[in-house]
């Protein structure tokens, strides 16, 4: 009788065991949803699209003598062959400034239908973006405004108007950027849509070796849409967020690297965190203080 009591207590603490186990494992799990999942993904994937035409847009203004600061000689030509994401697109500059001395002109960035046009990272990029520039590119109040015109990325159609404007302080400083977006859209594979518009402010940390490049957005930034669920969001940097050029080119990462921000839709809020600055396509998720990390495709699902 005693040893039979002894094994009863012993299977009654086993399975009291059990249980407190089963329920801190329950606790620590992160109350993530497939529409979580796919809100996440969208929205990221729209920011790391959006601010990818940025970076393309810049590139190309840049490459033209007649927008920079020191003026001289104009290039109707310019050299774009060590770029990866631009050279094999057919680039054209319309120079629309008519007085002495001003700077204004178009310029048509046209990527080959047929899906030849593809970066090191195995990115394809096809249709065509339009850049509108008033101003040298370094000097506060120039503007550069880009379109799209059937412009996609691996089959993810990019619309909107971009606008980037120049708020540097002085010519001295890295130069620092408003990037307000109006009638953002990304459509996928699937038909689903992400929408955004958004007010950032951007600084481009330009390194001697352009493939060291980094833009930073700055805390405070923020966003708004709809996701690929149809639903509304809100999404604001709460730490700057950093893009890397040397990772996108060397480790095939197209999203940040480091910094975070609050997602919000469906009444939950969503902590994005890109990490510490390491080379990857992954973000830690925190959802009610419990965390997980995911992996970002890029094709929204």
């Amino acid at each position: 009788m005693k040893n039979l009591f002894s094994n009863k207590g012993l299977a009654y603490i086993a399975m009291a065991c059990v249980m407190f186990l089963s329920s801190c494992k329950d606790n620590n799990k992160i109350d993530f949803t497939s529409n979580d999942a796919s809100n996440i993904e969208g929205e990221t994937t729209s920011d790391a699209f959006t601010s990818d035409a940025t970076d393309i847009s810049t590139d190309a203004v840049d490459g033209y003598n007649d927008t920079q600061l020191s003026g001289g000689r104009v290039d109707e030509v310019a050299s774009f062959a060590t770029n990866d994401r631009l050279k094999c697109a057919k680039i054209t500059l319309t120079k629309t400034g008519t007085d002495p001395g001003s700077v204004a002109g178009v310029i048509t960035i046209e990527f080959p239908a047929d899906g030849t046009c593809a970066d090191s990272r195995g990115n394809v990029r096809k249709g065509i973006i339009t850049i509108t520039y008033t101003g040298r590119k370094f000097v506060a109040g120039s503007k550069i405004v880009t379109t799209f015109t059937n412009y996609s990325v691996n089959g993810v159609k990019v619309e909107g108007t971009h606008t980037l404007t120049n708020i540097t302080a002085t010519t001295n400083d890295y130069p620092r950027f408003t990037a307000s977006i109006s009638g953002g859209k990304l459509t996928f594979l699937d038909g689903k849509t992400v929408t955004r518009e958004q007010e950032f402010t951007r600084e481009w940390q330009r390194a001697k070796d352009p493939t060291q490049d980094k833009w930073v957005l700055f805390k405070g930034s923020k966003a708004a849409g709809t996701t690929r669920n149809s639903t509304t969001y809100t999404m604001e940097v709460t730490i700057d967020i950093v893009h890397s050029r040397a990772c996108q080119i060397s480790n095939k990462v197209f999203i940040a690297v480091s910094g975070e921000k609050r997602f919000t839709t469906e009444n939950k809020l969503i902590v994005v965190n890109y990490g510490d600055g390491s080379c990857d396509n992954i973000v830690t998720v925190t959802i009610n203080g419990k965390t997980r990390d995911v992996t970002i495709k890029g094709d929204g699902n």
